[in-house]
């Protein structure tokens, strides 16, 4: 299964840090873009 690429909007705020702590070392999405 290949996996989905997603963008994280506001990345350098505590919300984003959040996402990407979460999405870094998902299985099934890959962190494609940071805004």
């Amino acid at each position: 299964m290949s996996t989905i690429p997603v963008g994280i909007l506001g990345a350098t705020g505590m919300v984003g840090q959040q996402f990407i702590a979460l999405l870094a070392n998902h299985p099934w999405f890959r962190i494609a873009w940071l805004g």
